[in-house]
């Protein structure tokens, strides 16, 4: 990876972009019951967490602390309120002109209710548990007609047995409000791991579709595109972009709309509960929203420089890796080590830099978390102590604040996983949005050409070759009319060439380096379209081709033979469905067969990268045994000897010669003594074909072609 590589590897773009939002939610469509099950099961798991606290409300107040304040006022206000609860929820009637105010219901009585009976009465402040009057023992407490009046703080007064005599039926409701509890705990559980797990499995199978997608459209770019981009950052694309969306999806889209809705939630249920203790909870939040707001500046350029260094550390290390021999032979292992050091320190400076920024965020929100816990501890104490506020209520509340503040400190985290997502999703997105410079014509995408060689071999009465025949008559009729082309406008590479190939027919191309040989192959396999003029396969202009048809038709062994981690006949067929006794012959033919055997698995054994346990000779020869195993109408021969010793060479040569009888041939060579059997020699100078003929011939005439013979056979 190279430094403007690297560059490219930092954040950059917006934390939130709706268009590429827009387009990863389109690509959740597909999975749109999925997504469907998550976000039922996340208003499921929402509901549970929300309702929990308020249970906990209930029992304290409801059950565990029962308390009655005493109201003294007018006895005809008092039965009128009493007539007004006739199931005795708020009030309970005393004596005459008395009435025992249940706490927990204070707060919701109505306003003017509330200024009724302190404006025509007195609410004690004292708050007392009730008992039947029968079961009073000593002088605890007071009775109250038919009440026995035990003061909260005087409880403990009370005998055991006669306590759990009297509260049997506290006991039972807190017993059923705790198996309802449990059983939304496990079924919060359950809906929580469906949640994640269905929605993990949504976004992974996004991943998988974007990954796919990518790689496919990768396949099917011309090769201008590969020219321009590094394979380390395709390679990039298709893995850490991928990941850093997965990152997303996981840490993001899983708890962001959760947090969203939880927050929305306990604002309701705090403001529902009590509007001024809501407010006092929320004083915090501005500090809160001023640390993330810092944090979040800072951490993006840690961030950043991580990244940075990151790519640094790779991309040396691969370097060194690949080029350990280069470092080897000439004793630069200390020079290449104290570079690794330093990089590898500027790695660690910035990884300590990020995490003290984290270390001084998380504990800044704690405390300011903590803060709005206390000013709710405080104010909500004064509350329960002056009777406007129940016990259950602040515990409650307590719940929700520190429920509260928890996902408003992750969204400041989550910020930095949207921002790498987001320009992850627009680097992947802008390799979708890449069309192909080469493509189909309607003609080849509406079938008007057949496109198989199956099909043609059927129209034309030949079937496949045969398994004892060393080669067989073929179509492969190749003509260049007038072609011009050049990779950049201002420097040509071909100017008007123009030749036929008849089929069965070899054509050999000279010249020296640059001279356009390499761009005639190119154009021919339709990696890249002539500027101007034509290429045409039998009579049929490649660009009507469909590609399967093209590639089918055409073999090419190249100078740099490439081997894939595969099992030797998976290098030979790369997947295709030929024989295992074709593809043993073809390997016979190029005299592959020997050193195959030779492999502890023979054929099965699995290939080193790039081949690399082979010599050059024998990954050349494995490429010949795959272009005979296709066996193609046109075969493309690109220096294929070049890395070949002479022994090799001529002991392929005549294979080479079966390889290519009956079939269209192109060769491109500088060992002269490869092509010099060739039906016709183009000597390729400037862009232009300056000579053509035999090998004869063009001795004969003692021009570009002759001199070529003379700086290599001359020497000897």
């Amino acid at each position: 990876m190279n430094g403007r590589e690297s560059e490219t590897e930092e954040i950059l773009g917006k934390a939130y972009d709706a268009r590429l939002v827009k387009r990863l939610l389109t690509a959740l469509r597909p999975h749109r019951k999925l997504v469907g099950a998550a976000m039922l099961f996340m208003f499921l798991s929402t509901g549970v967490d929300l309702v929990l606290p308020y249970l906990t409300k209930i029992g304290i107040d409801r059950y565990l602390a029962r308390l009655y304040l005493v109201y003294e006022g007018p006895a005809a206000l008092c039965d009128s309120l009493a007539a007004a609860d006739p199931g005795h929820l708020r009030y309970l009637p005393a004596e005459p002109g008395m009435l025992l105010v249940r706490k927990s219901q204070r707060s919701g009585i109505e306003e003017s209710t509330h200024r009724l009976l302190v404006g025509r009465g007195t609410v004690y402040p004292e708050t007392f548990y009730l008992f039947p009057a029968a079961e009073r023992r000593g002088d605890v407490g007071s009775v109250r007609g038919d009440y026995w009046l035990v003061p909260e703080h005087n409880l403990s007064a009370v005998p055991p047995a006669v306590l759990v005599r009297m509260r049997g039926a506290d006991l039972a409701g807190i017993t059923r409000l705790a198996w309802i509890m449990g059983l939304l705990i496990v079924f919060g559980l359950v809906v929580g791991y469906g949640h994640v797990f269905t929605l993990q499995v949504a976004g992974q199978r996004v991943l998988y579709d974007l990954r796919t997608a990518l790689f496919r459209h990768l396949q099917t770019l011309s090769l201008r595109f590969f020219d321009g981009n590094p394979t380390g950052r395709l390679v990039t694309r298709v893995t850490n972009d991928i990941e850093a969306l997965n990152e997303m999806f996981s840490a993001v889209l899983l708890n962001l709309v959760k947090d969203v809705l939880l927050i929305a939630g306990t604002l309701a249920i705090l403001f529902g509960m009590n509007t001024r203790l809501a407010l006092t909870a929320l004083v915090v939040i501005p500090g809160i929203v001023f640390v993330s707001v810092v944090f979040r500046s800072r951490v993006r350029g840690a961030y950043r420089a991580v990244r940075r260094h990151l790519a640094a550390l790779n991309a040396g290390l691969a370097e060194d890796i690949s080029g350990v021999k280069v470092i080897q032979a000439f004793r630069r292992e200390a020079a290449r080590r104290e570079l690794f050091r330093r990089v590898n320190d500027d790695y660690f400076r910035a990884n300590v830099r990020q995490l003290v920024i984290f270390g001084i965020f998380r504990p800044l929100v704690e405390i300011l978390a903590t803060a709005g816990v206390a000013l709710v501890l405080v104010y909500g104490g004064r509350g329960v102590l002056g009777g406007t506020l129940t016990l259950g209520a602040l515990v409650a509340f307590l719940s929700y604040v520190r429920g509260m503040f928890q996902p408003v400190a992750d969204m400041s985290e989550k910020y930095n996983v949207m921002q790498s997502a987001m320009a992850a999703a627009e680097r992947v997105y802008n390799i979708l949005d890449t069309e192909p410079v080469i493509t189909e014509s309607l003609v080849a995408r509406r079938g008007l050409v057949v496109g198989t060689k199956k099909e043609r071999d059927s129209q034309t009465g030949r079937g496949p070759q045969r398994e004892d025949a060393p080669g067989r008559a073929h179509c492969g009729r190749v003509e260049f009319r007038n072609v011009s082309f050049a990779y950049s406008p201002e420097t040509p590479v071909l100017r008007q060439v123009s030749f036929t190939v008849e089929p069965g027919r070899s054509v050999a191309i000279v010249g020296p380096t640059g001279a356009g040989k390499t761009s005639i192959l190119n154009l021919l396999c339709r990696f890249y379209d002539p500027d101007e003029g034509a290429i045409l396969l039998d009579g049929t202009d490649l660009r009507e081709l469909p590609f399967a048809t093209l590639r089918e038709e055409i073999a090419i062994v190249l100078q740099e033979a490439f081997i894939f981690s595969r099992p030797v006949h998976e290098n030979i067929t790369l997947g295709a469905p030929i024989s295992d006794q074709r593809l043993r012959r073809a390997a016979d033919m190029v005299q592959a067969r020997e050193f195959i055997e030779r492999l502890p698995g023979g054929y099965d054994s699995v290939m080193a990268e790039r081949g690399a346990t082979l010599s050059t000779g024998q990954r050349q020869l494995l490429c010949f045994a795959r272009a005979l195993a296709h066996d193609p109408r046109v075969l493309i021969l690109d220096e294929a000897t070049s890395s070949v010793d002479p022994a090799t060479e001529q002991a392929i040569q005549a294979a080479i010669e079966t390889l290519m009888r009956g079939r269209t041939s192109i060769l491109v060579a500088h060992r002269l003594s490869t092509i010099q059997k060739a039906d016709e020699i183009l000597v390729l100078d400037g862009g232009r074909i300056r000579e053509r003929g035999t090998h004869q011939e063009l001795l004969a005439r003692r021009g570009i072609y002759h001199n070529l013979y003379l700086l290599q056979y001359a020497r000897g």
